[in-house]
């Protein structure tokens, strides 16, 4: 038997009713690749505008009079970008995927994207916080310091409380909100992948 049984040959053989909908599997699948490629559209952009701001506050006109808000900007800089080179890789995959394939091929495919994704929503994106969150600190060092001991340490409770706020909570619900969504689409895409290999033996 063939390992590239073709997305639609023989399933008309089935129950109507024993089957998950092939056009319906597709086209929701299609929608999360698109939401997922737009997220990223979204957040790779504001990465690169905030990026430019860095690097025209760093090496422009301004010059920080203290190293740490050098060191600081720097670090910024080098988690944005990290970020970008990572999440650009899941980008090419999301745009040049094609559902016309056989539907074992497909799955592999899907699985492939889950699994990007899955790398860069939970160790790219924590690692990415960590850096932003020491390269903050180290840049608003100069300022606070103007600011006073009360305000400063205001400044600094409210920027590591969001950051917490961001590492522990909001990043484990996305990360567990994006594994259901792939996993109803792909479950039901091994579903029709064991029944069409099912009828492949029967034939």
């Amino acid at each position: 038997m063939s390992s590239n049984i073709d997305f639609k040959a023989l399933w008309q053989q089935q129950d109507v009713l024993a089957k998950p909908d092939i056009k319906e599997v597709i086209k929701k699948s299609r929608q999360l690749k698109k939401k997922t490629r737009n997220k990223l559209l979204l957040t790779n952009g504001l990465l690169v505008a905030v990026t430019t701001y860095y690097v025209v506050f760093l090496f422009g006109g301004y010059y920080p009079t203290t190293i740490t808000t050098r060191i600081g900007g720097l670090l910024t800089i080098m988690g944005f970008v990290a970020y970008l080179l990572v999440s650009n890789g899941l980008l090419v995959g999301l745009f040049k995927g094609h559902s016309e394939v056989d539907s074992f091929a497909y799955l592999k495919e899907l699985l492939t994207i889950k699994k990007k994704q899955e790398l860069v929503e939970t160790k790219v994106v924590k690692l990415y916080l960590i850096t932003l969150s020491v390269g903050v600190a180290l840049f608003m060092i100069e300022y606070t310091i103007k600011m006073g001991v009360i305000w400063g340490s205001v400044a600094y409770i409210c920027l590591f409380a969001y950051m917490a706020f961001v590492y522990f909570y909001l990043v484990p619900r996305r990360v567990r909100k994006l594994r259901a969504d792939w996993a109803g689409i792909i479950e039901k895409l091994q579903t029709i992948n064991d029944q069409l290999t099912q009828i492949g033996h029967l034939e």
